[in-house]
């Protein structure tokens, strides 16, 4: 079994093909004590591979949501401003 986050799940197995210089970079981490094994440290490279898509898509939907409101006055600073006045 392999401990991801806060769930359990059992572990498959899969090959890859990769040239003999990322190779010596992912093997590099593993001598240097950054991850116990090869396994550890490409299930890393996944994970963060995962999360800056999501992070981009997360991103895009921020984007079409803003879309169309640049012109619109800024919150915060109507909340200082507000703020402000009512301190005087």
């Amino acid at each position: 079994m392999c401990y991801t986050g806060d769930k359990m799940a059992s572990s498959v197995q899969v090959n890859v093909r990769t040239t003999p210089v990322i190779l010596q970079e992912l093997d590099g981490f593993v001598k240097k004590g950054y991850y116990r094994n090869r396994s550890e440290a490409v299930n890393e490279a996944l994970r963060l591979l995962i999360r800056r898509y999501k992070m981009m898509t997360l991103e895009h939907k921020m984007k079409k949501i803003r879309k169309g409101t640049e012109k619109l006055g800024n919150v915060t600073k109507a909340v200082i401003e507000s703020h402000e006045e009512e301190d005087l």
